[in-house]
């Protein structure tokens, strides 16, 4: 049976953003950027996800709906909840993971920056760029076939499967630069919950003294990623601590961490709570989202 929803922020690590008092760890409040969208409970079932959004083509042109799916919901997607569940951190104290964990969790990590449309949009545009250049060189070359292309509106788009490659082959890459650096994890106080959103990882270079004009496979580039509602990860280049220490947030810091999820989300950000004065706070950032460079 193919699979028809494709998660590019997957379901089981929306769930430790479950919504209070739901003993099923189904639903999350789901804000919108957009000015004319209210918040809403959801299920995390229905949030996060495209039509075909992993469809791929084989040489032969047939269809592959839904590999890539199956296999990321047998693996990465069911993995990673599990470490998750498993860490106590303690403050002041080192997270212990196995160094097969720590990989998955960076690669999830990476990966949680490039499965995203954010990521995957602009890379379908560059080579729609560069088939519409290659288009404009052949009918150049060929005066009749450009009278044609003219008079009937022919044009070169790329298709949406051909991001996937870079998609995996960058969070590999983003993982192994994260493996470099100093991991820090952050509790937040109980009355500043931590959230999430559909592009839920944030990097910057800011920490390096480099502005935000850093990718997130820079060796200085700081990547910060909440886990759980409960618990934050940052993987810094700045050293002086040691790697997986616990520390504490303060009620300010906690929600300088939401506020750096909620400007890099594209359209939604996920809570457990409601409140009015979140989501005009999540509103003042319409039309502004974080997205990779290419």
């Amino acid at each position: 049976m193919t699979t028809q929803r494709h998660h590019y922020v997957p379901q089981g690590y929306l769930r430790g953003f479950a919504a209070e008092k739901d003993s099923s760890r189904s639903f999350v409040w789901v804000y919108h950027k957009a000015r004319d969208r209210a918040p809403r409970k959801k299920s995390v079932r229905s949030i996060a996800w495209a039509p075909a959004y992993y469809a791929q083509e084989h040489e032969d042109g047939t269809k592959d709906p839904d590999s890539f799916e199956t296999h990321m919901a047998k693996t990465i997607d069911n993995i990673i909840p599990q470490i998750l569940r498993s860490i106590a951190p303690q403050v002041g104290q080192c997270v212990e993971l196995s160094g097969d964990d720590k990989g998955a969790l960076a690669f999830f990590v990476g990966f949680s920056l490039t499965r995203v449309p954010s990521f995957r949009d602009g890379i379908n545009d560059i080579y729609t760029r560069i088939a519409q250049i290659e288009l404009s060189h052949v009918l150049e070359a060929d005066r009749e076939l450009k009278t044609f292309a003219e008079k009937y509106g022919v044009s070169a788009s790329a298709k949406e499967w051909v991001s996937m490659r870079p998609m995996v082959e960058m969070a590999h890459a983003i993982a192994t630069s994260a493996l470099t650096k100093n991991w820090q994890f952050f509790i937040p106080p109980v009355d500043v919950p931590l959230i999430t959103s559909d592009n839920p990882v944030v990097f910057s270079g800011k920490a390096a003294g480099l502005g935000k004009f850093v990718g997130p496979a820079h060796p200085h580039a700081e990547l910060l990623m909440n886990l759980r509602k409960d618990l934050a990860l940052v993987c810094t280049p700045i050293q002086g601590y040691p790697s997986t220490q616990v520390f504490q947030l303060t009620p300010s810091e906690a929600r300088k961490f939401n506020r750096g999820v909620v400007g890099a989300a594209r359209q939604r950000v996920f809570a457990d709570h409601y409140s009015e004065g979140f989501d005009a706070f999540v509103k003042k950032y319409a039309g502004k989202e974080q997205r990779i460079i290419v």
